[in-house]
């Protein structure tokens, strides 16, 4: 666990990578990385369980760490990769190797809880002072185990949950992910039929679903009618207590302008992709963000250095793409959360 004074430094540093972001392009203080695509369930939403790739291999996670100590943030993702046998050893490597690491996050299915709890566990002895787990429940257990495909899935993965919320850590949050799609709302817009069951409202984050050929690779038609899931989000707004928790401020700032992104398809105001975030798929080819499919090179072809993509003409094309709304727009919480502390497009 970092000292209160380490743990300030890195809150500087973070704040100093926000600045040059916005000074610079194609200088990203957060990074999205899948390090593997393998899952042990079936969802609906998301077809990487049909052909996974494996992921980088340790030596590549350490080569991308090594060229990149700038990070400030770093998203690590899958499929569910805390089912990799070496998904310890990969987050020791992050964790321990960037070193002016502030915020760490990662998600799971939480169908493992050991993988789950050995994965966070270098964590936890880091210097990180902030650490997110997020485990997935798409509402109550007959809803999830019928969208994710695996009967008992939901009571696994509130199992997960239970024992990593149980965890004491200065600045370890652990929250359940439910991500509003037409597969989870077709029962209704009544928040009873949409939070996990006996999951408190406060620790459910929300998330809107997104097609993306090369992330989820599943084709189009997640996302539920705009006004059903409006009328989902105020019903779970409702049962939500007021909190000045910085992830509950951030959220009620993303839902705020979900809104918006469910009347227009898109939010008014400057992305962050390719100055906030970028995404680095499970074969290091890097893409703006998750949704937009736009592959930028491979990450090694660059020396493995993130900086190198202001060279590439296309980095640069896909960029102005993103200022002038011809991409195909999200709301995605991976690229909407660090837009909006970046405070790009004030006009948000």
């Amino acid at each position: 666990m970092p000292s209160r004074v380490e743990s300030l430094r890195r809150y500087l540093a973070l704040g100093r990578a926000v600045l040059r972001a916005r000074r610079a392009p194609f200088d990203p203080f957060k990074l999205t990385w899948i390090l593997g695509e393998q899952c042990s369930l079936r969802c609906r939403t998301c077809g990487l369980w049909h052909r996974p790739h494996q992921g980088p291999s340790l030596s590549q996670v350490r080569e991308v760490i090594q060229h990149n100590p700038q990070l400030t943030w770093v998203n690590l993702s899958g499929g569910d990769f805390v089912e990799r046998s070496d998904a310890p050893a990969l987050v020791e490597a992050v964790a321990h190797g960037l070193p002016d690491l502030a915020l760490l996050d990662f998600p799971t299915a939480g169908q493992d809880e050991r993988g789950a709890l050995a994965a966070l566990e270098p964590a936890l002895d880091s210097d990180v002072p902030r650490i997110y787990v997020s485990v997935s429940l798409d509402g109550p257990d007959d809803v999830h185990d019928k969208l994710r495909g695996r009967d008992g899935a939901a009571a696994r993965a509130r199992a997960t949950y239970r024992r990593l919320a149980s965890i004491r850590r200065r600045g370890l949050s652990v929250v359940v992910g439910t991500t509003l799609s037409r597969h989870n709302l077709e029962a209704g817009t009544d928040a009873a039929r949409v939070l996990p069951d006996g999951i408190e409202a406060e620790r459910v984050h929300l998330n809107l679903a997104h097609d993306s050929p090369h992330y989820y690779r599943n084709g189009v038609g997640s996302a539920a009618a705009p006004e059903v899931t409006q009328a989902a989000l105020d019903a779970l707004r409702r049962r939500r207590r007021f909190s000045l928790a910085p992830l509950a401020l951030m959220e009620r700032r993303y839902w705020s302008l979900a809104r918006q992104f469910l009347k227009h398809g898109r939010v008014q105001g400057s992305c962050g992709a390719l100055v906030a975030s970028v995404f680095l798929a499970s074969d290091l080819t890097l893409y703006p963000c998750s949704i937009y499919d736009r592959p930028l090179g491979s990450l090694p072809e660059l020396g493995w250095s993130l900086r190198e993509l202001a060279r590439r003409p296309a980095a640069r094309q896909a960029r102005d793409d993103a200022e002038r709304g011809t991409c195909p727009g999200c709301w995605s919480p991976c690229e909407a959360f660090p837009t909006l502390l970046a405070g790009f497009g004030r006009t948000l």
